[in-house]
């Protein structure tokens, strides 16, 4: 007799599992229509940083919060204390259910976007039917996915905003804030941008409008604002990550291939090299077959580098590496990133005698090593 299940028996199997995800459907959206105060952080780059503050300014005024974090970390925390959660490898919009029912009933949900397409972007909005979508900026990322230019990738976060919502943009672009205001005034939607205000105790620098969107979120949801000290020290300390750090033997070298897209990673250059004598860099750029809209960014943020004399050279090393050197006008240094050391590659980029700046991909096992040689040459 054979073990393998019957047509019949498989669709009742179906059907159960069914029955079991709807039933769970609507036992989430109970629980998200009893929270208060639900916020959800959409964007290209910061948003997990713009989770963790609002989370502690929510628990700062006396709510009990539930917020998670996805990407490289995938976290939810009960107030400040914080638990990594299971993903067996894959991005799954049903762990948002799990995670919820395991903390509720609390007083605010701050839920980072976990969406990199238009679809599951808008769907991981409705999960948590937000009263506030955090819109951190807009950025040439998963170009693939969301858009090849910055007016494609802004028109596909406007669909992606539940009704009723209020939409508080964090980006630095009046153009981009502009058509966004336009957009979501046709659709109904209340829009703010996050703009330094008179008595903010920091300006416009880079990275301050994170601590600015919290702030404003904090006031769409008719909280106290950030106190202007709290304002301050977040965004001095996440200024304080972005630095040179300085190796035994000599040179300097930062890893900003955390940026992934060429705006932040411009925008942490001109941060960078602003107290530094010479502005040259040596670039190491590290790419991914996987990530092709990337690369064709970084290519022509190479070649803008070389025509406006930043660079002399840019190292390059990853799976589409040969691709960027094809197709870039810059003198290109290849590395074999399977083949060669990351001590080596290292040593390489510091022969030029200039600072060297990591930019492109960070999740892949060479940048870890990388990484952890960079660590282990640091000083104080």
């Amino acid at each position: 007799m054979s073990d393998d299940p019957t047509l019949a028996q498989r669709l009742a199997g179906t059907a159960r599992r069914a029955v079991d995800f709807a039933t769970r459907g609507r036992s989430h959206f109970e629980r998200v229509e009893d929270v208060p105060c639900r916020v959800t952080v959409s964007g290209v780059r910061g948003k997990s940083t713009v989770v963790r503050w609002l989370n502690e300014a929510l628990v700062a005024r006396g709510l009990e919060t539930y917020a998670k974090v996805t990407g490289n970390e995938h976290v939810s925390y009960h107030d400040l204390d914080a638990q990594e959660f299971e993903r067996d490898g894959v991005v799954r919009l049903y762990e948002n259910e799990r995670e919820l029912r395991e903390f509720w009933p609390v007083d605010a949900v701050v839920a980072e976007n976990q969406g990199i397409r238009e679809y599951t972007t808008r769907l991981a909005n409705e999960l948590f039917d937000p009263h506030v979508v955090v819109l951190v900026n807009v950025r040439r990322d998963h170009q693939s996915t969301l858009g090849a230019t910055l007016p494609d990738i802004a028109r596909a976060f406007t669909r992606t905003v539940p009704e009723g919502a209020h939409v508080v943009s964090g980006d630095r672009n009046d153009a981009i804030n502009d058509y966004l205001r336009r957009e979501f005034r046709d659709q109904n939607i209340e829009f703010s941008v996050a703009e330094p205000r008179p008595e903010y105790p920091v300006g416009d620098v880079f990275g301050a409008r994170s601590a600015f969107v919290v702030d404003e979120t904090l006031r769409a949801l008719g909280l106290d604002p950030l106190d202007p000290g709290r304002l301050a020290s977040y965004v001095e300390d996440l200024r304080g990550g972005w630095s040179w750090t300085r190796l035994e033997g000599g040179g300097l070298v930062c890893n900003g291939a955390m940026m992934n897209d060429v705006e932040s990673t411009e925008l942490l250059r001109q941060h960078l090299v602003e107290r530094l004598r010479d502005s040259t860099i040596t670039p190491f750029v590290f790419l991914r077959r996987d990530r092709a809209g990337r690369t064709a960014a970084f290519v022509h943020y190479a070649n803008w580098l070389a025509n406006n004399g930043f660079v002399d050279r840019v190292h390059v090393a990853g799976s589409h590496a040969k691709m960027f050197s094809r197709r870039t006008t810059a003198d290109v240094v290849y590395h074999d990133h399977e083949a060669d050391a990351p001590e080596a590659v290292l040593d390489a980029c510091l022969d030029h005698g200039h600072p060297v700046y990591l930019m492109g991909n960070t999740v892949h096992p060479f940048m870890r090593a990388l990484d952890a040689e960079i660590e282990g040459r640091a000083v104080e």
